[in-house]
């Protein structure tokens, strides 16, 4: 991946851990009142879309797979 895509998903990433700390689902909200909190979840935008699980009781967020 270039350096470039290495940034942006970077960026991204410390967004959504960002989120996940606060406990809040860029997209569904609280974290703490969904059924399945370990699930794979999406992000998309205009320049790429990835796939990342959130793992409360780990204090992790992974990334799963991205596509540019």
């Amino acid at each position: 991946m270039a350096a470039e895509h290495q940034r942006t998903v970077g960026a991204v990433m410390d967004g959504l851990v960002d989120l996940a700390s606060m406990g809040i689902d860029p997209k569904d909200g609280s974290l703490y009142e969904d059924p399945s909190p370990m699930r794979l979840r999406t992000y998309e935008d205009e320049h790429l879309m990835l796939w990342y699980q959130t793992i409360p009781h780990r204090s992790r967020v992974y990334l799963k797979r991205v596509n540019l």
